[in-house]
């Protein structure tokens, strides 16, 4: 994030993408569409994010959407950029996206961005939802071809601010858990005549406010600050996240806590994830009728597919693993004779808590044998992590001497002065922030979650363990991979 050439205005960054176009007619074309991909039947639909066991949907809490931007340079050079609330897309799936907006449009496939938002409540796009897969590339399909059609002449310009309070690094938050990169920006698209068509904001953090145990289909935080924004400035505006790098980031709690459903005291609620959502619609409102459009600008891509190394060496042999896997399950089930009390709802921790104060006034609260709930959950934590370790370091034992490095891609756009990054599975926003530093262009912009599979942390975080470090299948050296290559694609750009 370079600070040269930036105007501050309240206390607030804004950029305009290119000089203000001074009353002439614009030379680009903007258009935004947006369709629901809520499944048609809600109910009895799988859901990803977490392991859910056999539960299904119960409902719709607020639909998904594809929310679709293209832009049309003055040199006929046109580009689509799409924000889908699923957790993830394949490769393939976006194909399917791509080849369907090829055949009812003139851009071209490399000109099409396709970045999930990463919800933690929507369907699983495996074979158990069947037809899903269909109906959400048609959607997709459908959302890209309204923001073709409905394109005219107009203006886009681009601001960022900051924002302290929704996301935080989950890994570190007995360290103070602070978001390295709070950076959230704003695309602001307009017609001719200056009437606002579409606000996309980008910002890195997941959304999985709600865990295992919300049965409701929703978008999760970005639908409130999606909604927070239409309340103000009207709901026929097509308004959306871009995910941001966020492989790090949630709203304030461990993934490790989460995967084994511990309760978190009001920190997993709808109510919650609107207290959120909240932090970033203030923001952007606050921020908007400051943000300068124009007409004259160029647009540009450039694309590659980056080999990116494998992991081959592991923490644990697969005996070792199997060895901690069974140390810790005998440990639970040691605990579980011990745990005083283990609340899953907000009545049962208000009754336990009311329970031991009532214990603890009368002498009777046995801290020698017995333990709490917080205490217990760990015990939970290292049996799944131990259980994580064996199936991992199996998985690292049996690959070839060499084996070949998975291929993904990223892309990077120009639209005017502004950059957008692309990059594919659950990346570790410092990497992120070392693109954004180390870019040319002040104003670049990382999206996620453009296909790919699985997280690139940072490499200094394989020597701290945990979830993400022991999951991810790719090599400390991914960082770096992926860091050049990306700043390799900026300075292609207008080549």
């Amino acid at each position: 994030m370079k600070t040269n050439n930036i105007a501050t205005i309240l206390s607030f960054i804004i950029i305009s993408i290119v000089a203000v176009n001074c009353g002439e007619s614009p030379t680009i074309k903007v258009g935004v569409g947006e369709t629901t991909i809520t499944p048609e039947d809600p109910s009895g639909i799988y859901m990803s994010g977490f392991d859910r066991g056999g539960n299904t949907s119960t409902g719709v809490h607020d639909d998904l959407h594809t929310r679709s931007m293209v832009v049309e340079g003055k040199e006929g050079n046109t580009v689509a950029m799409l924000s889908v609330s699923v957790i993830g897309i394949s490769e393939s799936i976006q194909d399917d996206i791509r080849e369907g907006i090829v055949e009812q449009t003139q851009i071209p496939s490399d000109n099409i961005l396709i970045s999930a938002t990463h919800t933690h409540s929507g369907p699983s796009l495996s074979d158990r939802n069947e037809g899903y897969v269909q109906h959400l590339v048609k959607r997709s399909i459908q959302s890209a071809v309204q923001a073709w059609n409905n394109r005219v002449p107009g203006k886009i310009g681009v601001g960022t601010t900051e924002i302290i309070g929704l996301g935080k690094k989950r890994a570190a938050l007995g360290h103070g858990g602070v978001h390295p990169d709070p950076e959230v920006g704003i695309i602001k698209i307009e017609n001719a005549s200056d009437e606002l068509m579409g606000v996309f904001y980008n910002y890195g953090a997941h959304p999985a406010t709600l865990n295992l145990h919300n049965l409701q289909l929703s978008e999760d935080w970005p639908h409130f600050s999606s909604q927070g924004i239409k309340d103000d400035i009207g709901n026929e505006v097509v308004v959306g996240l871009f995910q941001g790098a966020s492989g790090d980031i949630n709203t304030g709690y461990t993934a490790e806590l989460s995967a084994v459903g511990a309760y978190m005291y009001g920190a997993r609620s709808f109510e919650y994830a609107k207290s959120k959502g909240h932090i970033l619609s203030d923001a952007v409102l606050e921020i908007l009728p400051s943000i300068d459009t124009s007409g004259d600008m160029v647009v540009k891509t450039t694309n590659d597919r980056i080999n990116f190394p494998r992991r081959t060496t592991y923490p644990y042999t697969h005996e070792e693993a199997l060895q901690w896997q069974e140390e810790a399950r005998a440990n639970l089930e040691k605990m579980k004779n011990l745990v005083a009390a283990y609340p899953t709802t907000a009545k049962e921790a208000k009754n336990w808590k009311v329970k031991a104060r009532d214990l603890g006034n009368q002498g009777q609260l046995d801290t020698e044998n017995q333990i709490g709930p917080r205490t217990f959950d760990q015990y939970k934590v290292e049996l799944w992590l131990a259980e994580q370790a064996v199936r991992r370091a199996k998985a690292i034992e049996e690959l070839p001497e060499d084996p070949d490095p998975i291929q993904m891609p990223v892309q990077s756009f120009r639209i005017g002065d502004a950059v957008f990054v692309a990059f594919p599975n659950e990346v570790y926003s410092e990497i992120g922030l070392a693109v954004k530093n180390q870019s040319p262009y002040d104003n670049t912009f990382i999206f996620s979650m453009s296909g790919g599979r699985g997280y690139i942390p940072t490499a200094a975080e394989y020597l701290e363990g945990g979830y993400v470090a022991n999951g991810s299948p790719f090599a400390p050296a991914a960082e770096q991979v992926l860091i050049n290559a990306s700043l390799e694609l900026i300075g292609n750009i207008d080549n």
